[in-house]
């Protein structure tokens, strides 16, 4: 949890530095930066664009089961657990035909995210909000403490949920998406910034008051939240 803890706070900061978010916005092209500009009155056609752009051209999906591009064999996995939040974990996978190897980096990053441009949902994620905040779209990191975390842009007055691996237009403010496609059962979702966090778990569910808050009571959730929250606070 502490670990968490400090990654968030890391990819929060960096959504805040300057230098990384000018690196991160000379990858766009200038044709699908044109584009996106050229959408501001309409917002979703302009998100279109980039998350098209960030899912089939520009981010690759890394898989938990590797497959040899050699020989096609299955490959072993060893895990190296990281010591910091710059690289949480080393995946080194091994062939068990041919012996030949693929070593996967779990960045924190962003600079390295975009340099590899391979990951799952958290390096996408963290690398999609660092575009978003380039393009002076204010967005944070979410967390669903199941197996799954996103984004949160600041439109408008709204905090609208951004998931750059789902394909368009799920990936533009579908929130129930998860609980109604994955079968996800909430107790809590939490969303990052560089000074806080805050509890949007009622927003990803329709069952807030049928199940998730008798959860949560059960499981004092806020009281732990509130704890997460403190802990937050003196990283």
């Amino acid at each position: 949890m502490y670990m968490n803890l400090m990654l968030y706070k890391a990819i929060s900061k960096q959504y805040n530095d300057n230098e990384i978010l000018t690196y991160v916005n000379r990858m766009i092209p200038q044709n699908v930066l044109s584009q996106f500009k050229s959408d501001n009155y309409q917002v979703d056609q302009s998100f279109r664009v980039i998350l098209q752009w960030f899912k089939n051209d520009f981010m690759k999906w890394m898989p938990k089961n590797l497959q040899c591009n050699i020989c096609n064999a299955q490959m072993n996995l060893q895990l190296l657990p990281g010591n910091s939040w710059k690289v949480r974990a080393t995946e080194i996978y091994e062939c068990i035909k041919c012996g030949s190897k693929f070593v996967f980096p779990r960045y924190g990053e962003i600079r390295k995210i975009a340099a590899t441009r391979i990951g799952r949902c958290s390096e996408w994620s963290m690398l999609f909000g660092a575009i978003l905040n380039s393009l002076s779209f204010p967005t944070r990191i979410v967390h669903d403490y199941l197996d799954h975390c996103w984004n949160e842009t600041h439109i408008g007055s709204t905090w609208i949920h951004i998931d750059s691996t789902l394909d368009y237009p799920i990936s533009f403010n579908h929130p129930h998406y998860y609980e109604q496609n994955w079968s996800k059962e909430y107790e809590h979702v939490i969303a990052f910034t560089s000074n806080s966090i805050e509890d949007v778990t009622r927003f990803y569910t329709e069952r807030w008051d049928t199940e998730v808050l008798i959860k949560r009571m059960k499981n004092k959730t806020d009281r732990k939240i509130s704890m997460l929250s403190k802990e937050y606070l003196r990283l």
